[in-house]
Protein backbone atom coordinates (compact mmCIF):
# COMPACT_ATOMS: atom_id res chain seq x y z
CA UNK A 1 0.00 0.00 0.00
CA UNK A 2 1.32 3.15 -0.95
CA UNK A 3 0.28 7.00 -0.81
CA UNK A 4 2.03 9.59 -2.69
CA UNK A 5 2.03 13.33 -4.06
CA UNK A 6 3.07 13.25 -7.21
CA UNK A 7 2.62 16.51 -8.25
CA UNK A 8 1.76 20.44 -6.94
CA UNK A 9 0.00 22.74 -9.31
CA UNK A 10 -0.22 26.13 -7.61
CA UNK A 11 -1.27 27.58 -10.60
CA UNK A 12 -4.39 29.08 -9.34
CA UNK A 13 -3.12 29.86 -5.76
CA UNK A 14 -2.72 33.46 -6.62
CA UNK A 15 -6.14 34.30 -8.09
CA UNK A 16 -8.26 31.87 -5.88
CA UNK A 17 -5.91 30.18 -3.03
CA UNK A 18 -6.43 26.77 -4.26
CA UNK A 19 -4.15 24.51 -4.60
CA UNK A 20 -4.34 20.97 -7.27
CA UNK A 21 -2.50 17.84 -5.97
CA UNK A 22 -2.23 14.43 -7.92
CA UNK A 23 -2.38 11.80 -5.83
CA UNK A 24 -1.88 7.96 -6.09
CA UNK A 25 -3.01 5.46 -3.66
CA UNK A 26 -2.15 2.71 -4.42
CA UNK A 27 -4.82 0.35 -1.66
CA UNK A 28 -7.53 -2.39 -1.98
CA UNK A 29 -10.22 0.06 -1.91
CA UNK A 30 -8.32 2.67 -3.89
CA UNK A 31 -11.42 2.92 -6.79
CA UNK A 32 -14.06 3.44 -3.89
CA UNK A 33 -12.14 6.43 -2.57
CA UNK A 34 -14.20 9.38 -1.64
CA UNK A 35 -13.54 12.71 -0.04
CA UNK A 36 -14.23 11.62 3.33
CA UNK A 37 -11.62 9.20 3.33
CA UNK A 38 -8.77 12.41 3.24
CA UNK A 39 -7.63 15.29 5.05
CA UNK A 40 -5.15 17.29 4.06
CA UNK A 41 -2.67 19.64 6.19
CA UNK A 42 -0.19 22.37 5.60
CA UNK A 43 2.36 23.42 7.49
CA UNK A 44 5.71 25.92 7.26
CA UNK A 45 8.06 23.72 9.20
CA UNK A 46 7.23 20.49 8.25
CA UNK A 47 6.31 19.71 12.08
CA UNK A 48 2.80 21.64 13.24
CA UNK A 49 0.44 20.85 10.37
CA UNK A 50 -2.52 22.34 10.42
CA UNK A 51 -5.78 20.85 8.55
CA UNK A 52 -6.89 22.44 5.52
CA UNK A 53 -11.19 24.42 5.93
CA UNK A 54 -12.12 23.10 2.87
CA UNK A 55 -11.46 19.75 -0.16
CA UNK A 56 -13.01 21.39 -3.39
CA UNK A 57 -12.47 18.69 -5.34
CA UNK A 58 -11.81 15.12 -6.11
CA UNK A 59 -11.52 13.32 -9.68
CA UNK A 60 -10.34 10.65 -11.04
CA UNK A 61 -7.59 11.90 -14.01
CA UNK A 62 -8.86 9.13 -16.22
CA UNK A 63 -12.47 10.71 -15.95
CA UNK A 64 -11.37 14.39 -16.27
CA UNK A 65 -9.89 13.70 -20.36
CA UNK A 66 -6.46 15.94 -19.12
CA UNK A 67 -3.71 16.86 -20.84
CA UNK A 68 -0.30 14.21 -19.79
CA UNK A 69 2.86 15.79 -20.61
CA UNK A 70 5.91 13.55 -20.50
CA UNK A 71 9.64 15.15 -20.49
CA UNK A 72 11.51 11.98 -21.71
CA UNK A 73 15.00 12.51 -20.63
CA UNK A 74 17.78 9.47 -22.19
CA UNK A 75 20.84 8.99 -21.26
CA UNK A 76 23.35 9.49 -24.36
CA UNK A 77 26.22 8.18 -22.85
CA UNK A 78 29.43 6.29 -24.16
CA UNK A 79 28.38 3.37 -22.35
CA UNK A 80 24.17 3.81 -23.91
CA UNK A 81 26.78 2.44 -27.31
CA UNK A 82 29.10 0.41 -26.21
CA UNK A 83 26.42 -2.13 -24.69
CA UNK A 84 23.43 -4.33 -26.16
CA UNK A 85 20.16 -5.34 -24.68
CA UNK A 86 19.29 -8.28 -22.82
CA UNK A 87 18.19 -11.12 -25.69
CA UNK A 88 19.78 -9.36 -28.51
CA UNK A 89 23.40 -8.79 -29.13
CA UNK A 90 22.83 -6.43 -32.43
CA UNK A 91 20.69 -3.89 -30.42
CA UNK A 92 22.26 -1.44 -28.56
CA UNK A 93 20.84 0.12 -25.82
CA UNK A 94 20.03 3.35 -27.28
CA UNK A 95 18.52 1.94 -30.36
CA UNK A 96 15.60 0.20 -28.12
CA UNK A 97 15.62 3.24 -26.18
CA UNK A 98 14.77 5.37 -28.85
CA UNK A 99 12.78 3.07 -30.41
CA UNK A 100 10.78 2.28 -27.55
CA UNK A 101 9.96 6.13 -27.02
CA UNK A 102 8.67 6.34 -30.82
CA UNK A 103 6.55 3.36 -30.31
CA UNK A 104 5.16 5.06 -26.63
CA UNK A 105 4.02 8.28 -28.55
CA UNK A 106 2.29 6.27 -31.62
CA UNK A 107 0.17 4.10 -28.81
CA UNK A 108 -0.70 7.53 -27.04
CA UNK A 109 -4.99 7.73 -27.83
CA UNK A 110 -5.27 11.22 -26.39
CA UNK A 111 -4.42 13.64 -28.99
CA UNK A 112 -4.23 16.46 -26.08
CA UNK A 113 -1.33 14.55 -24.42
CA UNK A 114 2.39 15.96 -24.95
CA UNK A 115 5.72 14.28 -25.03
CA UNK A 116 8.93 15.99 -24.78
CA UNK A 117 12.94 15.19 -25.43
CA UNK A 118 16.60 15.69 -23.90
CA UNK A 119 19.60 14.22 -23.94
CA UNK A 120 22.48 14.35 -21.10
CA UNK A 121 25.82 12.64 -21.22
CA UNK A 122 28.73 15.52 -20.65
CA UNK A 123 26.27 17.91 -21.65
CA UNK A 124 22.36 18.19 -21.74
CA UNK A 125 20.31 19.39 -24.23
CA UNK A 126 16.30 19.92 -24.84
CA UNK A 127 15.44 18.82 -27.95
CA UNK A 128 12.04 19.08 -28.02
CA UNK A 129 9.68 21.00 -25.74
CA UNK A 130 6.73 19.13 -24.23
CA UNK A 131 4.61 19.82 -27.54
CA UNK A 132 1.40 17.51 -29.33
CA UNK A 133 3.86 17.64 -32.35
CA UNK A 134 4.65 14.05 -32.35
CA UNK A 135 5.88 14.43 -35.87
CA UNK A 136 8.77 15.91 -35.09
CA UNK A 137 10.02 13.52 -32.44
CA UNK A 138 10.73 10.81 -35.02
CA UNK A 139 13.22 12.58 -37.12
CA UNK A 140 15.04 13.96 -33.41
CA UNK A 141 15.42 10.55 -31.78
CA UNK A 142 16.88 9.36 -35.25
CA UNK A 143 19.47 12.81 -35.24
CA UNK A 144 20.82 11.77 -31.43
CA UNK A 145 24.49 10.58 -32.26
CA UNK A 146 26.90 9.20 -30.19
CA UNK A 147 28.96 11.39 -28.14
CA UNK A 148 32.80 12.09 -28.62
CA UNK A 149 35.09 10.41 -25.80
CA UNK A 150 35.14 14.09 -23.81
CA UNK A 151 31.48 14.30 -23.40
CA UNK A 152 30.59 10.45 -23.10
CA UNK A 153 30.23 11.22 -19.21
CA UNK A 154 26.98 10.78 -17.15
CA UNK A 155 25.73 14.06 -15.77
CA UNK A 156 22.68 12.24 -13.92
CA UNK A 157 21.99 15.04 -11.47
CA UNK A 158 23.18 18.13 -13.67
CA UNK A 159 20.28 16.96 -16.23
CA UNK A 160 17.54 16.30 -13.50
CA UNK A 161 17.86 19.83 -12.40
CA UNK A 162 17.55 21.24 -16.01
CA UNK A 163 14.62 18.95 -17.10
CA UNK A 164 12.83 20.40 -13.65
CA UNK A 165 12.37 23.78 -15.18
CA UNK A 166 12.33 22.58 -19.15
CA UNK A 167 9.20 20.31 -18.30
CA UNK A 168 6.60 22.66 -18.34
CA UNK A 169 3.68 22.37 -19.93
CA UNK A 170 0.12 22.46 -18.48
CA UNK A 171 -2.27 19.78 -16.89
CA UNK A 172 -0.31 16.75 -15.17
CA UNK A 173 3.36 17.04 -16.21
CA UNK A 174 6.48 14.57 -15.44
CA UNK A 175 9.94 13.52 -16.05
CA UNK A 176 10.84 10.15 -17.13
CA UNK A 177 14.50 10.00 -17.08
CA UNK A 178 16.53 6.29 -18.17
CA UNK A 179 19.49 5.95 -17.19
CA UNK A 180 22.41 2.76 -17.45
CA UNK A 181 24.80 3.82 -15.09
CA UNK A 182 25.41 6.47 -12.20
CA UNK A 183 26.18 10.03 -11.88
CA UNK A 184 29.70 9.87 -13.67
CA UNK A 185 30.68 13.61 -13.63
CA UNK A 186 32.76 15.41 -16.08
CA UNK A 187 35.20 17.60 -13.90
CA UNK A 188 35.70 14.02 -11.28
CA UNK A 189 37.26 11.90 -13.77
CA UNK A 190 38.69 14.99 -16.01
CA UNK A 191 39.95 16.50 -13.12
CA UNK A 192 39.42 19.99 -14.21
CA UNK A 193 36.48 22.11 -14.48
CA UNK A 194 33.17 21.02 -16.45
CA UNK A 195 33.35 23.07 -19.73
CA UNK A 196 29.76 24.35 -18.43
CA UNK A 197 29.43 24.07 -15.07
CA UNK A 198 33.02 25.01 -13.95
CA UNK A 199 33.79 23.27 -10.68
CA UNK A 200 30.41 22.55 -9.57
CA UNK A 201 29.55 19.26 -8.31
CA UNK A 202 25.63 18.77 -8.55
CA UNK A 203 23.97 16.40 -5.86
CA UNK A 204 21.10 14.15 -6.07
CA UNK A 205 19.61 16.80 -3.24
CA UNK A 206 19.83 19.58 -5.66
CA UNK A 207 17.68 17.32 -8.10
CA UNK A 208 15.18 17.23 -5.18
CA UNK A 209 14.87 20.54 -4.56
CA UNK A 210 14.65 21.07 -8.21
CA UNK A 211 11.53 19.35 -8.38
CA UNK A 212 10.28 20.05 -5.22
CA UNK A 213 10.30 23.81 -6.75
CA UNK A 214 8.47 22.68 -9.87
CA UNK A 215 6.17 20.49 -7.87
CA UNK A 216 6.84 17.38 -10.67
CA UNK A 217 7.85 14.18 -10.23
CA UNK A 218 10.43 11.93 -11.34
CA UNK A 219 9.66 8.30 -12.81
CA UNK A 220 13.53 6.87 -13.36
CA UNK A 221 14.47 3.65 -15.43
CA UNK A 222 17.34 1.73 -14.23
CA UNK A 223 18.26 0.70 -17.68
CA UNK A 224 20.74 -2.14 -17.55
CA UNK A 225 23.14 -3.31 -14.36
CA UNK A 226 24.04 -0.56 -13.68
CA UNK A 227 22.26 2.31 -11.01
CA UNK A 228 22.89 4.49 -9.12
CA UNK A 229 20.97 3.89 -5.88
CA UNK A 230 20.15 8.28 -5.33
CA UNK A 231 18.03 7.78 -8.24
CA UNK A 232 15.79 5.90 -5.99
CA UNK A 233 15.70 8.31 -3.34
CA UNK A 234 14.82 11.32 -6.25
CA UNK A 235 12.06 9.43 -7.55
CA UNK A 236 10.92 8.42 -4.01
CA UNK A 237 11.04 12.31 -2.58
CA UNK A 238 9.09 13.54 -5.42
CA UNK A 239 6.22 11.16 -5.41
CA UNK A 240 7.65 9.12 -8.47
CA UNK A 241 7.87 5.57 -8.93
CA UNK A 242 11.42 3.38 -9.81
CA UNK A 243 11.24 0.85 -12.85
CA UNK A 244 13.94 -1.38 -13.75
CA UNK A 245 14.40 -2.61 -17.95
CA UNK A 246 16.53 -4.69 -19.33
CA UNK A 247 15.38 -4.80 -23.04
CA UNK A 248 12.66 -3.55 -25.44
CA UNK A 249 9.88 -5.45 -24.58
CA UNK A 250 10.72 -4.32 -20.77
CA UNK A 251 10.86 -0.35 -21.87
CA UNK A 252 7.34 -0.79 -23.66
CA UNK A 253 6.21 -2.25 -21.15
CA UNK A 254 7.37 0.42 -17.91
CA UNK A 255 6.20 3.52 -20.83
CA UNK A 256 2.97 2.10 -20.41
CA UNK A 257 2.63 1.63 -16.96
CA UNK A 258 4.11 4.68 -16.19
CA UNK A 259 0.97 6.80 -18.20
CA UNK A 260 -1.30 4.62 -16.55
CA UNK A 261 -0.50 5.10 -13.07
CA UNK A 262 -1.09 9.34 -13.85
CA UNK A 263 -3.96 8.32 -15.52
CA UNK A 264 -5.19 6.74 -12.08
CA UNK A 265 -4.30 9.13 -10.03
CA UNK A 266 -6.26 11.61 -8.27
CA UNK A 267 -6.29 15.45 -8.38
CA UNK A 268 -7.45 16.83 -5.16
CA UNK A 269 -7.77 20.30 -5.01
CA UNK A 270 -7.77 22.44 -1.59
CA UNK A 271 -8.00 25.81 -0.38
CA UNK A 272 -4.68 26.86 1.05
CA UNK A 273 -4.24 28.10 4.11
CA UNK A 274 -2.85 31.41 4.95
CA UNK A 275 0.57 30.44 6.69
CA UNK A 276 3.28 33.11 6.30
CA UNK A 277 5.45 31.01 4.26
CA UNK A 278 6.45 30.84 0.54
CA UNK A 279 8.37 27.26 1.68
CA UNK A 280 5.10 24.77 2.48
CA UNK A 281 4.61 21.46 3.40
CA UNK A 282 1.55 19.48 2.41
CA UNK A 283 0.06 16.78 3.92
CA UNK A 284 -2.73 14.15 2.65
CA UNK A 285 -3.96 11.28 4.80
CA UNK A 286 -6.17 8.47 3.78
CA UNK A 287 -8.00 6.38 6.01
CA UNK A 288 -10.94 3.79 4.88
CA UNK A 289 -11.46 0.36 6.86
CA UNK A 290 -9.19 0.88 8.91
CA UNK A 291 -5.79 1.41 6.92
CA UNK A 292 -4.23 4.62 7.52
CA UNK A 293 -1.44 6.05 4.82
CA UNK A 294 0.08 9.96 4.99
CA UNK A 295 2.48 11.75 2.40
CA UNK A 296 3.76 14.41 2.62
CA UNK A 297 5.26 17.03 -0.15
CA UNK A 298 7.22 20.57 0.06
CA UNK A 299 5.94 22.86 -2.40
CA UNK A 300 6.86 26.72 -2.93
CA UNK A 301 3.88 29.10 -2.95
CA UNK A 302 3.86 31.81 -5.95
CA UNK A 303 1.82 34.40 -4.28
CA UNK A 304 2.46 37.80 -4.00
CA UNK A 305 2.85 38.61 -0.28
CA UNK A 306 4.22 35.15 0.69
CA UNK A 307 5.82 36.87 3.59
CA UNK A 308 2.63 38.49 5.15
CA UNK A 309 0.86 37.15 8.18
CA UNK A 310 -2.62 38.12 6.99
CA UNK A 311 -4.62 39.55 4.58
CA UNK A 312 -4.33 42.65 6.36
CA UNK A 313 -0.76 42.70 6.41
CA UNK A 314 -0.91 41.84 2.88
CA UNK A 315 -3.26 44.91 2.56
CA UNK A 316 -0.68 46.92 4.57
CA UNK A 317 1.98 45.81 1.95
CA UNK A 318 0.13 47.14 -1.12
CA UNK A 319 -0.73 50.32 0.59
CA UNK A 320 3.45 50.46 1.34
CA UNK A 321 4.06 49.69 -2.44
CA UNK A 322 1.14 52.44 -3.26
CA UNK A 323 2.92 55.15 -0.90
CA UNK A 324 6.08 54.14 -2.16
CA UNK A 325 5.49 54.04 -6.47
CA UNK A 326 2.22 56.55 -6.31
CA UNK A 327 4.75 59.13 -6.77
CA UNK A 328 4.67 59.33 -10.26
CA UNK A 329 4.29 55.65 -11.22
CA UNK A 330 2.90 55.39 -14.89
CA UNK A 331 2.68 52.22 -17.12
CA UNK A 332 3.23 53.18 -20.42
CA UNK A 333 2.48 50.13 -23.40
CA UNK A 334 3.66 50.08 -26.85
CA UNK A 335 3.22 46.65 -28.67
CA UNK A 336 5.35 46.06 -31.67
CA UNK A 337 4.10 43.76 -34.90
CA UNK A 338 0.66 43.51 -33.62
CA UNK A 339 -1.34 41.56 -31.12
CA UNK A 340 -0.17 37.75 -30.41
CA UNK A 341 -1.92 35.17 -28.24
CA UNK A 342 0.75 35.01 -25.67
CA UNK A 343 1.09 37.90 -23.37
CA UNK A 344 2.20 39.31 -20.07
CA UNK A 345 -1.04 40.24 -18.45
CA UNK A 346 -0.48 43.28 -15.89
CA UNK A 347 -1.69 42.68 -12.07
CA UNK A 348 -0.25 44.83 -10.43
CA UNK A 349 0.97 48.22 -11.92
CA UNK A 350 2.70 48.96 -8.12
CA UNK A 351 0.24 52.05 -7.62
CA UNK A 352 -1.17 53.39 -10.13
CA UNK A 353 -4.88 52.63 -10.69
CA UNK A 354 -7.01 51.98 -13.65
CA UNK A 355 -5.04 50.20 -15.46
CA UNK A 356 -5.54 47.11 -16.72
CA UNK A 357 -3.29 46.21 -19.59
CA UNK A 358 -2.35 43.05 -21.81
CA UNK A 359 1.43 43.20 -23.57
CA UNK A 360 0.95 40.96 -26.71
CA UNK A 361 4.58 38.65 -26.93
CA UNK A 362 6.09 38.44 -30.62
CA UNK A 363 8.83 36.84 -32.53
CA UNK A 364 10.76 40.28 -31.40
CA UNK A 365 12.39 40.53 -27.57
CA UNK A 366 10.19 42.50 -25.15
CA UNK A 367 12.04 45.31 -23.42
CA UNK A 368 10.68 46.33 -19.78
CA UNK A 369 12.52 48.84 -17.98
CA UNK A 370 12.51 52.51 -17.29
CA UNK A 371 13.32 54.08 -20.51
CA UNK A 372 10.86 55.72 -22.87
CA UNK A 373 12.44 53.41 -25.14
CA UNK A 374 11.36 50.61 -23.87
CA UNK A 375 8.34 48.50 -25.06
CA UNK A 376 6.97 48.13 -21.38
CA UNK A 377 7.86 51.25 -19.72
CA UNK A 378 8.15 51.82 -15.76
CA UNK A 379 8.27 55.23 -14.67
CA UNK A 380 9.04 56.77 -11.07
CA UNK A 381 10.68 53.82 -9.45
CA UNK A 382 14.34 54.45 -9.26
CA UNK A 383 14.98 50.96 -8.68
CA UNK A 384 14.09 49.90 -12.41
CA UNK A 385 16.92 50.66 -14.99
CA UNK A 386 16.37 51.75 -17.84
CA UNK A 387 16.79 47.89 -19.36
CA UNK A 388 15.77 45.89 -16.60
CA UNK A 389 14.74 42.85 -17.94
CA UNK A 390 13.93 41.27 -21.61
CA UNK A 391 11.19 38.34 -22.27
CA UNK A 392 13.04 36.65 -25.32
CA UNK A 393 11.28 34.38 -27.77
CA UNK A 394 12.91 31.14 -28.80
CA UNK A 395 11.92 30.13 -32.16
CA UNK A 396 13.75 26.64 -32.20
CA UNK A 397 12.20 25.58 -28.75
CA UNK A 398 8.71 27.87 -29.18
CA UNK A 399 9.23 29.29 -25.59
CA UNK A 400 9.87 32.91 -24.17
CA UNK A 401 12.52 33.72 -21.34
CA UNK A 402 12.67 36.35 -19.19
CA UNK A 403 16.18 37.55 -19.07
CA UNK A 404 17.71 40.30 -16.84
CA UNK A 405 21.10 41.72 -15.42
CA UNK A 406 19.84 42.08 -12.02
CA UNK A 407 17.12 39.38 -10.55
CA UNK A 408 13.32 39.71 -10.83
CA UNK A 409 10.98 37.40 -9.14
CA UNK A 410 9.10 34.33 -10.85
CA UNK A 411 6.79 32.87 -8.68
CA UNK A 412 8.36 34.59 -5.85
CA UNK A 413 12.02 32.74 -6.79
CA UNK A 414 14.85 35.54 -7.39
CA UNK A 415 16.32 34.59 -11.15
CA UNK A 416 18.24 36.32 -13.95
CA UNK A 417 17.25 34.21 -16.19
CA UNK A 418 14.07 31.60 -16.19
CA UNK A 419 12.04 29.84 -19.21
CA UNK A 420 8.66 30.91 -18.66
CA UNK A 421 5.47 29.14 -18.74
CA UNK A 422 1.49 29.29 -18.26
CA UNK A 423 0.74 30.74 -15.27
CA UNK A 424 4.16 31.98 -13.85
CA UNK A 425 3.94 35.54 -11.96
CA UNK A 426 6.28 38.05 -12.61
CA UNK A 427 7.58 40.65 -10.26
CA UNK A 428 9.57 43.57 -11.54
CA UNK A 429 9.77 45.95 -8.19
CA UNK A 430 6.34 45.91 -7.58
CA UNK A 431 4.90 45.41 -11.01
CA UNK A 432 3.63 42.11 -11.41
CA UNK A 433 2.82 40.29 -14.27
CA UNK A 434 1.13 37.30 -15.12
CA UNK A 435 2.35 34.79 -18.24
CA UNK A 436 -0.30 33.47 -20.18
CA UNK A 437 0.26 30.77 -22.94
CA UNK A 438 -2.60 29.49 -24.66
CA UNK A 439 -3.11 25.71 -25.32
CA UNK A 440 -1.88 24.33 -28.69
CA UNK A 441 -4.06 23.08 -31.40
CA UNK A 442 -4.18 19.21 -31.33
CA UNK A 443 -1.84 17.17 -33.37
CA UNK A 444 -2.91 13.44 -34.89
CA UNK A 445 -1.01 11.24 -36.33
CA UNK A 446 2.03 8.80 -36.24
CA UNK A 447 5.75 9.13 -35.95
Amino acid sequence: ERLAIGQVDTGRLLVGQRVDLFVSIDSGDAAAVTENDLRVFESSDGVDFHEVSDILDLSRVRSLDAALSFYMLVDNSGSMYDETVEGDATLTRIEAATQAIRDFANSITNERDQIGLAVFNTHYRRLIPPSRDKARLGPTLESIERPAREEGYTELYAALVAAASDASAQGRRTVVVLSDGQNYPYSVYEDEDHPEYGDRLFTHEDAIDAFQREGLSVFAIHYGSGEDPNLDRIAEATGGSVYRASGPDDLARVYQEIRNTLLDEYRLSYRATMIPAERRFVRVTYAADGGHLTADRLYFANTLFAGATNAGNALLLAVFAAGFLGLGVLLFVSIRGGAAKTSLVLINSGGARGLEKTIALGSTDTVIGASPQADVTIAGNPTISEKHAVVTYEPERSEYTIVSDAPVRVNNQPTKRRVLKPGDVINIEGTIFAYDEPAEEPYTGTL
